[in-house]
């Protein structure tokens, strides 16, 4: 049974053969009588609640007569049961065909069994009865003038005639004999259309799977009836109205949309389950999608596009890392949102301020792991004040779910994968829908997104006319569509804060369970991310999560260099401190066999200095570029490309004295980082600005990063404050806001006066 059924002597029940009265019930079965008198045994599971009672006139039904009688629409199961009790009261004097549920004034002359009168003038009785009811009654005249027909109107002697050899009717007889003949009509199934014509109208739709452009319906009708002149079948007839429907019929199936056509064409390769994650860190999905907000880079004074990248535990649906960065995210920008996937994180909101996510030590310390302490157990993260501290999960994954992207196919994310032994799921080619938690996220995201100024919509048809168009207020720009965009940096802030008090805090539909799995009717329980995450780690125990704080330096790539008296030179940089002096002269084998070589941490997002663990103490020593206090230019990796290849142009090293070449490479770089330069000079005309925006914004959140552990390795708190729109630059500006590491440019002194 589907719900409850409560049945007592003398309810009536709806069968195939008619209403019939329960006589009596046992803990099996229940004992019915028809109008026939006849007495039969049904089980209780044959027994189903009717789902709609019409005037007390049905208590249940049986499942031989559920599926259909549901699939009749309202109107044709009222006209049935209004014709059946005319019938019954013709065959019987009671409208609902026992004595037992006689109605007031039951049975009425001529049709009670005692008055002998044939069946003919009782039919002709009722014939006039129906006719008199049918005047008399004026609501129902108005019903049928405002429908345009009457659900029981006058019946004529051949009508009741009729009526009663359908309820008599053995091989379809009952109360289905009643139901009018177009309400029970089935679908046609085109057999006028020949096996061959409709297999190549197939073949034509099947084509419409998403990656070609849409066909109407007339061409798809054109190309059908080539295919069959090109099979040979000259003189097959095709019925043109029938052929356009059968069309019209198999392009709904398909979609008709090339983004719905994909989707359908997708259920074809997808599961019919939802993945069984059972607990925290056992599946990590990772995607990066295109921010549907513009925001305002301060250095080029433009409003430029960004992407999100997120990690969503699978079990939980807790987004464990979310960050904002360039177009288009590289491998290494993979690897650091796996860096903030392995650190938990905390946010502190105030009744005025919000702090940013902060890397938090252990997770006992924020009340993420259970303990002995029976009323601390009872605390759920999600039951705690909006005013407060709100806790980000940390894990670490046993598998990560990512597409084939070449962020996540890179050698550098299959390194770090192998290094924290972590499995790499790719999705498969063209199938979305292998990742679709992560992009069901996306969705979500949308609601944050619209928070802020500078939506532009999903795509050009939900994009105003006036996004991305300035006008100047009180010598500031503004957006005409909305007000004043947000930096990449307070775009993140904002997400962040919605992350943790919306998003977590709320009802997630994907993680309703069923309180009592016994009992199927109970309301399900519904659960937000953090609890859900509360539940689980409760019942799998203990997490173990990296907590050291020079993290960071695990998930960057290595060079390997040989200190040398001028330092170390990598790359065509030569790298140098004091606290390389102890590693000048060791001998072979030292760091590793066959040489003096060390391993130094590159950052390829700030090639302006390295990194070495110290071999004893496992101290992190920054070792910085030798010109580094000279540049002006974000130096990543990709600006390093760009200007050792201007210097090959020039000729290269050979043209060169070795110690110009450093110079070389950092004039190229500074005129690269000239904004106006870079507009105006042609030989830079395809390194182009956007690049080398993106190429600032990874630079400054590099430098925030090893700031930011930094910090941690000191023992000391990194409080901030968020950057909140309409904020003045002196309001939102914090210790950890990047902007200060975005616009800050180092002095240009030359080597010698320095």
């Amino acid at each position: 049974m589907s719900f409850a059924t409560s049945l007592f002597k003398g309810a009536s029940v709806l069968t195939p053969s008619g209403p019939k009265v329960v006589v009596g019930v046992s803990p099996l079965s229940v004992t019915l009588r028809g109008v026939d008198q006849r007495v039969e045994e049904v089980d209780w599971w044959e027994i189903e609640g009717a789902r709609q009672v019409y005037e007390g006139r049905v208590d249940a039904v049986t499942y031989s007569v559920s599926a259909e009688w549901e699939g009749l629409s309202l109107d044709a199961r009222e006209q049935a049961l209004d014709r059946q009790e005319i019938v019954l009261e013709i065959l019987t004097g009671y409208s609902r065909g026992h004595v037992a549920l006689a109605r007031e004034g039951e049975p009425a002359w001529p049709f009670a069994p005692s008055e002998k009168h044939s069946t003919q003038f009782k039919i002709e009785r009722m014939s006039e009865r129906l006719q008199r009811e049918y005047v008399v009654n004026r609501e129902r005249r108005r019903n049928a003038e405002n429908l345009g027909r009457a659900r029981i109107g006058p019946a004529s002697v051949k009508t009741l005639k009729n009526w009663i050899s359908a309820y008599r009717d053995e091989s379809n007889g009952g109360l289905f004999g009643l139901v009018d003949g177009r309400s029970r009509r089935k679908y046609n199934a085109f057999e006028s259309l020949d096996p061959e014509v409709r297999r190549l109208a197939e073949e034509q739709m099947d084509a419409l799977d998403g990656s070609r452009s849409d066909l109407n319906l007339d061409e798809l009708f054109r190309r059908t009836v080539l295919a069959v002149k090109a099979e040979g079948l000259l003189d097959l007839q095709i019925p043109e109205r029938t052929l356009r429907r059968y069309l019209s019929l198999l392009k709904r199936q398909v979609g008709r949309t090339t983004r719905r056509q994909r989707s359908n064409r997708l259920r074809g390769s997808s599961a019919f389950t939802s993945f069984p994650a059972l607990r925290p860190g056992q599946i990590v999905a990772i995607d990066v999608t295109r921010a549907d907000d513009l925001v305002w880079d301060q250095w080029s004074q433009k409003a430029i596009s960004v992407e999100i990248i997120t990690a969503l535990d699978v079990a939980t649906r807790v987004v464990l890392a979310v960050r904002v960065v360039p177009r288009s995210a590289d491998a290494h920008t993979a690897g650091l949102i796996l860096y903030d996937v392995l650190r938990p994180f905390a946010m502190s909101v105030g009744s005025e301020s919000v702090a940013d996510w902060r890397w938090v030590g252990v997770p006992e310390s924020v009340g993420l792991m259970p303990t002995a302490d029976a009323e601390a157990q009872d605390v759920s993260l999600a039951d705690r004040p909006l005013i407060g501290e709100h806790a980000i999960p940390a894990v670490t994954p046993d598998s990560l779910r990512v597409d084939h992207g070449s962020i996540f196919t890179s050698a550098h994310f299959r390194n770090l994968c192998d290094r924290f032994q972590i499995h790499l799921l790719l999705s498969r080619g063209r199938k979305p829908t292998d990742n679709s938690f992560v992009e069901r996220w996306h969705e979500t995201l949308q609601r944050g997104l619209q928070q802020v100024h500078g939506h532009k919509g999903r795509n050009v048809s939900q994009r105003g006319s006036d996004v991305g168009k300035l006008r100047v207020v009180d010598g500031a720009p503004v957006f005409q569509a909305d007000g004043p965009l947000l930096t990449a940096r307070e775009l993140e802030l904002h997400l962040r804060e919605f992350i943790a008090v919306d998003y977590h805090r709320s009802w997630h539909q994907g993680l309703s369970l069923v309180e009592d799995q016994v009992s199927l009717d109970e309301a399900s329980l519904r659960m937000t991310p953090l609890e859900c995450f509360d539940a689980m780690l409760e019942a799998t125990g203990r997490l173990h999560v990296l907590q050291r704080t020079d993290l960071l330096y695990d998930l960057l790539p290595i060079v390997w260099g040989t200190i040398s008296h001028a330092g170390v030179e990598l790359n065509n940089l030569t790298y140098d401190c004091a606290d390389l002096d102890e590693f000048r002269n060791v001998p072979l084998g030292h760091f590793r066999d066959g040489d003096r070589a060390a391993p130094f941490f590159r950052d390829p997002h700030d090639v302006s200095r390295v990194w070495l663990r110290h071999p004893r103490s496992d101290r992190i020593i920054e070792v910085p570029w030798r010109k580094a206090y000279q540049l002006d230019a974000p130096m990543t990796d990709a600006m390093l490309t760009v200007a050792s290849r201007r210097v090959r142009r020039r000729g290269g090293s050979d043209a060169l004295k070795r110690s110009s070449t450093q110079n070389e490479i950092l004039a190229e770089l500074n005129d690269i980082g000239d904004i106006d330069r870079l507009r105006s000079h042609s030989d830079l005309a395809d390194w182009g600005e956007s690049a080398v925006i993106a190429a600032r914004m990874r630079s400054g959140r590099s430098r925030f990063d090893h700031m930011e552990s930094a910090v941690v390795a000191d023992g000391t708190s990194l409080e901030a404050s968020v950057s909140r729109p309409g904020e003045t630059e002196e309001e939102s500006s914090g210790a950890n806001d990047l902007r200060v590491y975005l616009e800050e440019s180092w002095p240009d002194y030359d080597e010698q006066g320095r």
